[in-house]
């Protein structure tokens, strides 16, 4: 290996000013200046042999000195200044010992003195210090590689695939610059790990195609994952067919969780010996039936009670007296409501109890997502038929039972749980910033992953958060996620989202989101050293998330469907097939 020092070929110019912020150097010729381009890098010495300060170029200036125009003796002589700024990013040390094996840290222990040299990181130089990048990742052969670097393309853009998911990743970007590459291509990379499991929530069936991956549809169709009402907390099932704004609303609330308690409890003493029904709240996961809910509160909206007394005289002489019941005509528009939902096709993967009515079934579930019986490692979980005012609640429930069970697992002495990734695509839908909107279940489903951005490292739950409007995810889990990929962001407020991402010395970089083409991406965070540009790796197997072309399509209508008997047949059907 080559000796960095002996790479450095280009002088840039010598340090002038020095402070915790940004160095500036003074180039000294023009052709250099000209050469000079954003997010470059430079090198500078350090306080020792062995190590260098590296830098990234924020800024490039030539600028004029007020009167030497005005001067002619001084015609001849220089009238501009040539500076560029350059932000402090890491130290290389340089290691001579038997293996010769180079280091580069984000520490930056010692700053660059005055009328030191500055130097241009290119070639054989640049690709020491990137290849240095790697030492530290994990040790097997298949690297989580992205791309290549924009400034050398002879150079893999490798990320430490332990740090990318054990410390949260963001991945943003405006529509159409890419995303859904970023997301297949580090899908492909840890496909081929024998071990993986990772859970992608795909909202709108971008990931559908993709043979590697296992395909979960929810829904009542055939092979379809269905959500019994037992899966659900009580807010979550107050949330479904109760409504608060109701004067009767708290009988209502009472009516079903009198029944859900009984039943649970019921359901514990007749088929789970060993396990005390005492334990039971109306969010334990044990069975009960929507349907015979629907038939209970039916009898209490009609049932009296008898009094003890009878009738002395008239038509019902003999017979006992009776009183309307706690509930009696209180329940019709709950019991109403129900059946809506019930009847309605959409929420099918509710209320289609088929096969859902033991208890085996949360195993079945469970095994379904983050098992490993089906011999995929990717399990992908097509929400794009679940209705948008479920789609939170759908997405909340299955994020809070795959937590809990990794939560309960229960290892061995030096044993930790099987690590797995959940991967949010559209995670501004459901992980909104202004919850002054939100309903109250919604809120409990922000609250499970708002858990997991804290605490799911230490449980093994990883969470790699995908959005186009930064500007609208919560703040909690953003600030908990430790790595960023940022594709093309036009928009000012997303742009500023990115900026209070990421640390002082770095917000310069968010100027340069605009500028990138579709594809590149600014990565930053523990999982990759220097926060550089990166031409992305096209995934083998690519998302449809092709934008549509207008213009083209108009003109040629090539592949397009456009068939209305059949879309309103499926409307009334709610299904695709």
């Amino acid at each position: 290996m080559e000796k960095l020092t002996e790479c450095l070929i280009t002088t840039v110019g010598k340090v002038v000013n020095v402070d915790t912020k940004k160095i500036t150097v003074e180039v000294e010729e023009e052709d250099i200046l000209n050469r000079l381009k954003i997010n470059d890098m430079i090198v500078m010495e350090g306080n020792n042999a062995d190590e260098k300060l590296i830098g990234i170029i924020t800024k490039v200036t030539k600028k004029r000195i007020d009167g030497f125009e005005d001067d002619e003796n001084l015609e001849d002589e220089i009238s501009s200044v040539n500076l560029c700024n350059v932000t402090m990013v890491g130290t290389f040390f340089i290691k001579l010992g038997a293996k010769r094996k180079n280091i580069f840290k984000r520490a930056i222990n010692t700053y660059p003195e005055i009328n030191s040299d500055a130097y241009l990181a290119e070639g054989d130089a640049l690709a020491i210090i990137m290849n240095s990048l790697d030492n530290e990742s994990a040790d097997t052969e298949e690297k989580l590689v992205i791309g290549k670097y924009a400034s050398n393309s002879d150079v893999a853009a490798i990320l430490d695939g332990n740090k990318f998911f054990q410390r949260h990743a963001c991945i943003v970007g405006s529509t159409g610059s890419g995303k859904s590459f970023t997301v297949a291509n580090i899908l492909e990379k840890a496909n081929k790990l024998p071990y993986t499991n990772i859970v992608v929530y795909d909202l709108h069936g971008e990931y559908t195609q993709l043979s590697y991956a296992e395909q979960i549809k929810i829904t009542d169709e055939n092979g379809g994952l269905h959500i019994p009402l037992w899966f659900f907390n009580y807010e979550e099932i107050h949330s479904l067919f109760i409504e608060s704004s109701e004067g009767t609303s708290t009988n209502q609330r009472a009516a079903v969780i009198d029944y859900i308690l009984r039943s649970k409890k019921q359901y514990i003493e007749n088929n789970m010996s060993g396990i005390s029904s005492e334990i039971v709240t109306a969010d334990t996961p044990v069975p009960f039936s929507a349907h015979e809910l629907k038939d209970y509160l039916e009898k209490e909206d009609l049932r009296e009670d008898e009094t003890g007394e009878v009738y002395k005289t008239g038509d019902n002489k003999g017979q006992p007296k009776t009183k309307k019941g706690q509930y009696n005509g209180k329940l019709t528009n709950l019991i109403m409501r129900l059946q809506t939902k019930m009847d309605d096709k959409k929420y099918g993967f509710v209320f289609d109890e088929t096969d859902t009515q033991k208890d085996s079934y949360l195993k079945i579930f469970a095994d379904r997502i983050i098992g490993a019986d089906s011999g995929k490692k990717v399990k992908v979980i097509d929400l794009s038929e679940v209705p948008a005012d479920m789609l939170p609640i759908v997405i909340g429930i299955v994020t809070r039972i795959i937590y809990d069970i990794q939560f309960w697992m229960s290892p061995e002495t030096n044993q930790t749980r099987h690590p797995l990734a959940i991967v949010c695509d559209e995670a501004h839908i459901y992980m909104a910033n202004d919850t002054s909107k939100m309903k109250a279940v919604e809120k409990k489903s922000l609250e499970i992953f708002e858990k997991i951005s804290k605490e799911g490292r230490k449980y093994g739950v990883a969470l790699v958060i995908v959005s186009q409007r930064p500007a609208e995810l919560n703040t909690t889990i953003i600030s908990q996620c430790n790595n960023i990929i940022s594709l093309k962001i036009t928009n000012d407020r997303d742009k500023s989202a990115v900026s209070a991402m990421l640390t002082d010395s770095l917000v310069g970089i968010v100027d340069t989101l605009p500028n990138l083409d579709v594809g590149e991406c600014i990565a930053v965070g523990d999982a990759i050293k220097l926060p550089v540009k990166i031409l992305l790796n096209k995934p083998q197997e690519e998302p449809i998330s092709s934008t549509i072309n207008f213009w083209d399509r108009w003109n040629d209508r090539k592949d397009t469907v456009f068939d209305i008997d059949n879309a309103i047949k499926n409307m009334i059907k709610q299904s695709r097939k």
